[in-house]
C-alpha cells in the first residue's frame, strides 16, 4: 500500500520564525544560532506527515549548541581530521532526536568507518579529477543510510554508479545547452532516480514522481517574487519548494 508524504507549513508563519530567530541569530553574535536551528527543525517536523502520522523534532538548543561548540573544536584543532567523527556524532543527534507516529529513528555509523569512507572516495574523485564523484557519493550516502533505522527497518541505497554518473553527465549537459533553463527538469530526474533507488526494510521503496514544468513554475515565481520583494519572499518560496517535493515523495510497496 502506498503512503505518501505531506508538508503544509506556510510562508507566514515561516517568515515569522526565521525573522525572529534570524535577529536572535544578530544580536548574539550568532551564539543564538543552534537555538534558531532547533526551532526551524521542529517547525519544519511538524508541518510533515507520513500517511497522516505526524513526524516530530525533539532536539534542544543547548544540547546542540554544546554539540557544535565541542565537535567544531574538535575538527579545528585536528587540522579537519575530525571532520568525519564530527559528521556522524551531529547527524545521530539530528536523527535521533527525530521522531515518527511517536517512534524514534537510530543511527548506528561510525567515526572511523565514515573517515576511511570519505577519505578513499574523496581521494579516488581527486585523481580522477572528479569522474568519480557519482561513485563515491553512492558510497557515502550508501554508508549513511545503511546505518539509518527505524521501527527496526533499516535503509539503503542500491543506485549504481555508472548509472548516476550517466544520469548527471546527460543532465548536465541539457542545463548547459538551455543556459540553465533545464535545471527543473533535470533537478526531477535526479530526485526520482535517487528515490527509486532508496528503500526501506525489505518490501518498501521511495518514489518520486513530480512534474519539472510545475517546478520550473516554481522557481521562476519565487526567484522573481524574491527579488522584487528585496528577499522578503524567500519564506513563501521555501514552503512552496517543501510543498512540492514533499507532496512527490512517497513509500511503495517494492515491485515483485
Amino acid at each position: 500500500m502506498k503512503r505518501d508524504f505531506a508538508f503544509d507549513g506556510k510562508g507566514g508563519e515561516f517568515f515569522s520564525l526565521i525573522l525572529v530567530q534570524g535577529l536572535l541569530s544578530v544580536i548574539t553574535f550568532g551564539i543564538y544560532l543552534p537555538w534558531a536551528l532547533v526551532k526551524i527543525y521542529k517547525f519544519v517536523a511538524a508541518h510533515l506527515t507520513l500517511d497522516g502520522k505526524p513526524f516530530e523534532f525533539n532536539g534542544n538548543g543547548g544540547q546542540y549548541f554544546s554539540l557544535l561548540l565541542v565537535q567544531g573544536l574538535l575538527t579545528v584543532i585536528t587540522f579537519g581530521i575530525y571532520y568525519a567523527w564530527a559528521i556522524v556524532k551531529v547527524g545521530r543527534y539530528l536523527i535521533e532526536n527525530v521522531t515518527h507516529d511517536g517512534k524514534t529513528f537510530e543511527f548506528k555509523a561510525e567515526g572511523g568507518k565514515f573517515f576511511s569512507i570519505l577519505f578513499v572516495q574523496l581521494l579516488l574523485s581527486s585523481i580522477t579529477l572528479g569522474i568519480y564523484l557519482p561513485w563515491a557519493l553512492i558510497k557515502i550516502y550508501g554508508y549513511l543510510l545503511e546505518e539509518t533505522s527505524f521501527d527496526g527497518k533499516t535503509f539503503a541505497f542500491t543506485a549504481q554508479g555508472g548509472e548516476f554518473f550517466s544520469l548527471l553527465f546527460i543532465q548536465g549537459i541539457l542545463i548547459s545547452i538551455t543556459l540553465g533553463i533545464y535545471t527543473a527538469w533535470a533537478y526531477v530526474k535526479i530526485y526520482h532516480y535517487v528515490a527509486a533507488n532508496v528503500t526501506y526494510g525489505s518490501e518498501e521503496v521511495f518514489c518520486f514522481e513530480a512534474e519539472g514544468g510545475k517546478l520550473f513554475s516554481i522557481y521562476l515565481k519565487g526567484v522573481v517574487l524574491t527579488a522584487i520583494t528585496l528577499g522578503i519572499y524567500a519564506a513563501w518560496f521555501q514552503m512552496e519548494l517543501y510543498r512540492f517535493y514533499m507532496g512527490a515523495l512517497s513509500l511503495d510497496k517494492k515491485a515483485a
